[in-house]
């Protein structure tokens, strides 16, 4: 009997003094220490492994394209920050109800993160929301039967894209000067800046010169890269063998030449992107301000091919018969 009030009372005051405290202790010191989080799911598949390398936070599933620094920051801190609310189940037959069930199952619920800083390495597992949707989470150490209650959300998304950095560039359509849409059989469509300083675009090669043309479809193309964004990333060379369905070049007043090869596949649309100087024929002085903007770009762009949203690809796939009015013959 006095061993198991021992026992019982020193769980109840190792527990009582856990309350309150991070999940993760030593973490918050150490947030900027993080080197890798790795993310997994049901059937201890991967989701993300996200790291450190020598140009920032990347991707190791994508072939280490750059992550997004602030969906990680967000995660880190709170993780870092996690306090515990209340002990809950040690029961591995109940785990289920609060989704910390062990991630090797092929039905288990939470997701897993393993976080590297320093000379450390901790793994929690992170389960379903509390009572409060969105400002508590049930968690488990992966080496602990303890079950928590915390004080934070950690929402962790299953999407490996979802950790992407996703945008790419933003152009206004005050920046452009002239759009090149090439389609497969050769046809081309040439919009122009015909007036810089109102940003007035006409086409430039109307097979007849009186055809009406509709102003809004313009502007849809010379639109189409403002807040320029990504769903997913491949390396090109896993997109060889592809055909294009159009080419679209954008040049831009400070001399930036952006030249779009476009692909759809199963439905799905792709963009590779080249950045360089303006050809210079074209008579624009180039800054180096600008020439380091294009180095920048060139880093985010070479080598890849880029899932983009369907209304992106649609905004720049125009052929001249899409951007002229329909005339009284053509409704007869």
């Amino acid at each position: 009997a006095g061993l198991y009030y021992m026992t019982s009372s020193e769980t109840s005051m190792n527990t009582s003094e856990s309350i309150g405290s991070p999940v993760l202790p030593g973490l918050l010191e150490s947030v900027n220490d993080i080197s890798q989080i790795r993310i997994s799911q049901a059937g201890n598949e991967t989701v993300a492994t996200l790291k450190v390398s020598g140009e920032g936070w990347v991707i190791e599933e994508r072939n280490d394209y750059p992550a997004d620094i602030s969906k990680i920051r967000t995660v880190a801190l709170d993780l870092a920050q996690a306090n515990i609310i209340e002990e809950k189940t040690s029961n591995p037959d109940l785990y289920h109800r609060l989704g910390v069930e062990a991630i090797d199952t092929a039905d288990a619920q939470g997701m897993q993160l393993t976080i590297d800083y320093g000379n450390q390495s901790r793994t929690l597992i992170v389960g379903k929301p509390g009572p409060q949707l969105n400002k508590n989470r049930y968690v488990r150490l992966a080496d602990s039967e303890t079950s928590w209650l915390v004080d934070k959300k950690i929402d962790i998304k299953h999407d490996t894209a979802y950790w992407l950095r996703k945008d790419l560039f933003s152009v206004e359509p005050s920046e452009v000067l002239q759009v090149d849409i090439v389609m497969p059989d050769d046809s081309r469509l040439t919009i122009q800046n015909s007036n810089p300083d109102d940003n007035t675009f006409i086409v430039a090669n109307l097979s007849d010169p009186e055809s009406q043309v509709v102003q809004a479809e313009l502007d849809q193309v010379t639109n189409a890269l403002s807040s320029f964004q990504l769903l997913d990333v491949t390396n090109a060379e896993n997109f060889a063998g592809n055909e294009p369905t159009m080419h679209v070049d954008y040049l831009l007043k400070q001399g930036v030449l952006i030249r779009l090869v476009a692909y759809e596949v199963d439905k799905d649309h792709f963009m590779e992107i080249e950045v360089d100087q303006a050809a210079p024929e074209t008579g624009i002085e180039v800054s180096d301000a600008t020439r380091d903007y294009i180095s920048e770009l060139q880093k985010m762009t070479t080598g890849w091919v880029f899932k983009i949203p369907s209304v992106s690809y649609d905004s720049m796939y125009k052929s001249e018969p899409d951007v002229l009015a329909i005339t009284e013959d053509q409704l007869n």
